[in-house]
């Protein structure tokens, strides 16, 4: 397994210095669907120069970075960092080592400064690679705990039973276990969920910080998650 980070990668460092200069710790999400690329972009734009005093990073869906292809993506970007605000690709990349490598290698040369995965690849022949090139090139890393859908229970929620002698545990538990000792920068569980914000709290270090989606449109509560531990 990963041996932990001995230091805060440029990214943990990168997001913490915009939540304190903007005092918040709000992310942008940017899901931008059914317009042309250039409009698209204009759009992007536009949201983060308007939102840019509010916010400390901006996380881009995966279909986003699908509309608006390479270039432009690397443009928004870049417009971004001219805000300081740190990028995150909402990938939840979770394949075999050789597709993991090359997808974020891919991701990190348009400018991402963070990823998040999904942890039922595992380690060995699954994530191990990703974590090795984000660590090397100052990157983050945020590993999916529990998502924000009504149906996310069904697999994060279902209780797992790992050894003869063991007892049965929620997987929620066990993919915050991972986060922490694979060393990862932060873990993603939803809002929508406060419960659950706080039992993984509970298992992480102060150094890895939770992000929370589902904020307004599926029914979380900024005040709620943030006083579980988000």
């Amino acid at each position: 397994m990963r041996n932990k980070r001995q230091n805060d990668t440029n990214f943990r460092e990168d997001i913490l210095r915009a939540s304190k200069n903007n005092f918040t710790r709000v992310i942008l999400a940017l899901d931008l669907q059914g317009s042309p690329s250039r409009k698209l972009l204009r759009t992007g734009k536009n949201l983060v120069e308007i939102t840019a005093p509010y916010v400390c990073a901006v996380k881009f869906g995966r279909p986003t970075v699908l509309n608006l292809g390479t270039e432009s993506t690397r443009s928004l970007v870049k417009a971004s960092h001219g805000n300081d605000l740190p990028c995150i690709i909402d990938d939840k990349l979770g394949d075999i080592d050789e597709t993991n490598s090359a997808i974020c290698r891919a991701y990190f040369s348009m400018g991402f400064d963070g990823i998040i995965v999904n942890p039922i690849a595992g380690w060995k022949g699954g994530l191990e690679p990703v974590f090795k090139i984000a660590q090397k090139g100052g990157k983050g890393v945020i590993v999916l705990v529990y998502m924000s859908n009504p149906g996310a229970s069904d697999d994060f929620g279902q209780l797992v039973l790992r050894s003869p002698r063991g007892r049965p545990r929620p997987q929620y538990e066990i993919f915050a276990e991972r986060a922490e000792e694979w060393g990862a920068d932060g873990a993603v569980v939803g809002a929508t969920r406060p419960e659950i914000v706080r039992k993984v709290r509970a298992k992480l270090s102060d150094g890895i910080r939770i992000y929370s989606p589902g904020v307004g449109t599926q029914g979380g509560k900024v005040v709620q998650a943030s006083r579980a531990g988000s």
